[in-house]
């Protein structure tokens, strides 16, 4: 089509170009008076033509000007004879390309039969005119044949071309062919590697079942015998101090519930920001009940928070599975170490694994990432588990480093950038919380909470009147909303009020709900999530990081 358009437009432009000089040069004999009409409708029918492609029109194009020249082939002949001068004859080439070029081998040999006319309609011009018979059917004759001979060139090259095209076209196929074939097997391994990872997280709730039992046997064992000093002692003291046992018995209750459901789900990630060293406390009796007894377990946390931002179950889910390489490198036992400090660079926290377990040479090192690559046997390893550790911790904007030796042990490190999450000063910025949430009284116990930290609070029973409280000017700086609501719930709210306000903070509490994971994809990446049970004084934290990182983001910039 380009090439057609650009043949198009250079007949257009140049003979009008050349009969413009040769007019300025002086008067036109009757022969070229005779040639400039007949090239004045070549250039006209160029003109139509280019601009009917440019139309869209290329195939009406094409044989429109193939129509027009060989209208004028004709005419030539018609009225010159077969004796015309050379700048009509070499107008016959240039249809039998065009027709074998554009429309196939038929047209080819459909103009070389149409031009074979044109030349004995000369032939009866000259016989007309008086000219030597002999002559001009000997000129007839070497015409017919030179055209014959160029008719027959271009059907070669067009049937090589075809064929030549045709292997391109089946080349093509087949690697079309091989590209699908590809992305379903890449496609087939991401999703059978999500799968085995989905399987991993469940082997490992089995595994720990009779750990976590015992875990809530305690707590609740705690529960109870707090309980009880209510009929045996009756100061206040006292009875703070039970109900602060209760309190604490019931945050683990809801740690070990957050890291079943954790493990057990299959949603996308949605990161949170949390203390490393109390995530990894968490963690202390699950890596107990994961270790055999003669493997020695250190845990050096700091006493200062480290905040971190990730999905927490993916991070923890990480920490086990580099600690089960680990089991696994000490079946005779040994050491594990698990420690966390601020890195080189204050603004990461560094996580350490180490053991003395068998170690790994350099070629194994590289590798141990990929997804499928394993050193075990078939029956106890699936190669994902550090696939997994890699996926997670880059995803979450961090780095990786890992140094071992064969006999020496191993050593992980996971760098997770520091986030800062401190409790509002009181010079901080009072920001406006709108709280939608249907149970009034987590609404009222969350909104006194908020107060009671320096926020202005707005309170809503469901979307719609978050909704109309907006409508009526009160833009909030943070949206906390509940996900399941009656009417308008949580995310449909968010939906609605984030192309109106897209710099508006939304936080969503939600448990782990079967919707969940369909409803992660849909909403803003940028929404944080904080699932229940948690803590007022969090969600405090929440909403001043989501007010302050701005402004402090802004300040780093006009410094820069």
């Amino acid at each position: 089509m380009v090439t057609l358009q650009l043949v198009l437009l250079i007949l257009g432009l140049l003979i009008p170009l050349c009969w413009s000089a040769r007019l300025l040069g002086g008067p036109l004999g009757d022969l070229e008076r005779f040639y400039l009409a007949i090239h004045g409708w070549v250039a006209a029918f160029a003109w139509l033509g280019f601009l009917l492609i440019r139309l869209g029109r290329f195939r009406f194009a094409a044989r429109l000007f193939l129509a027009g020249c060989l209208a004028m082939i004709m005419m030539v002949y018609l009225l010159a004879g077969i004796r015309a001068p050379g700048p009509a004859q070499i107008a016959h080439v240039f249809p039998l390309a065009l027709a074998g070029v554009l429309f196939g081998r038929r047209a080819l040999w459909g103009v070389l039969a149409f031009t074979w006319l044109c030349v004995l309609v000369g032939v009866g011009h000259e016989l007309r005119a008086g000219a030597d018979p002999g002559l001009t059917l000997e000129i007839a004759a070497g015409m017919l044949v030179s055209f014959l001979v160029v008719a027959v060139v271009f059907d070669g090259s067009l049937a090589g071309l075809a064929t030549s095209l045709d292997d391109v076209e089946a080349r093509r196929r087949a690697l079309e062919a091989a590209r699908r074939s590809l992305k379903a097997e890449k496609e087939e391994r991401e999703q059978t590697m999500e799968q085995l990872v989905h399987v991993q997280k469940v082997k490992a709730i089995g595994q720990l079942a009779g750990g976590v039992a015992h875990d809530f046997n305690n707590i609740l064992g705690v529960i109870l015998g707090y309980a009880q000093w209510r009929e045996r002692r009756s100061e206040p003291a006292e009875m703070l101090e039970a109900l602060a046992g209760v309190e604490t018995a019931a945050r683990r209750g809801a740690a070990i519930s957050r890291k079943l459901l954790n493990f057990s789900r299959q949603d996308v990630a949605h990161p949170e920001v949390f203390d490393v060293c109390e995530a990894l406390r968490g963690l202390e009796g699950m890596l107990r009940q994961l270790f055999d007894p003669r493997v020695r377990i250190e845990l050096t946390l700091p006493e200062r928070a480290l905040p971190v931002r990730i999905d927490r179950g993916q991070f923890e889910l990480a920490v086990l599975n580099v600690a089960t390489n680990a089991r696994d490198a000490m079946p005779e036992g040994g050491h594990f170490r698990l420690s966390v400090r601020l890195d080189d660079d204050p603004a990461r926290v560094g996580i350490e694994l180490s053991d003395t377990g068998v170690g790994m040479d350099e070629g194994v090192r590289r590798r141990i990432f990929e997804p499928f690559f394993t050193t075990k046997g078939q029956s106890s390893g699936t190669g994902l588990g550090l696939a997994v550790v890699g996926k997670v911790i880059n995803e979450a904007g961090g780095e990786i480093r890992v140094r071992s030796r064969p006999g020496a042990g191993s050593r992980f490190r996971l760098l997770l950038p520091h986030r800062s999450l401190a409790a509002p000063t009181g010079d901080a910025h009072s920001p406006l919380v709108l709280l939608v949430d249907d149970d009034d009284e987590l609404r009222a116990m969350l909104g006194a909470t908020l107060e009671a930290g320096g926020c202005r609070v707005l309170g809503a029973r469901d979307g719609e009147e978050a909704w109309r409280v907006i409508a009526r000017g009160r833009v909030p700086d943070v949206l906390v909303t509940d996900l399941r609501m009656p009417g308008l719930d949580g995310p449909a709210l968010i939906r609605r009020l984030r192309p109106l306000y897209p710099a508006l903070a939304i936080i969503l509490i939600s448990d782990y709900l079967p919707e969940a994971a369909s409803l992660a994809r849909e909403l803003p990446p940028d929404v944080e999530r904080l699932s229940k049970p948690f803590s007022p004084e969090l969600l405090l934290q929440y909403v001043f990081m989501l007010t302050t990182w701005p402004l402090e983001e802004g300040k780093e910039g006009e410094g820069g």
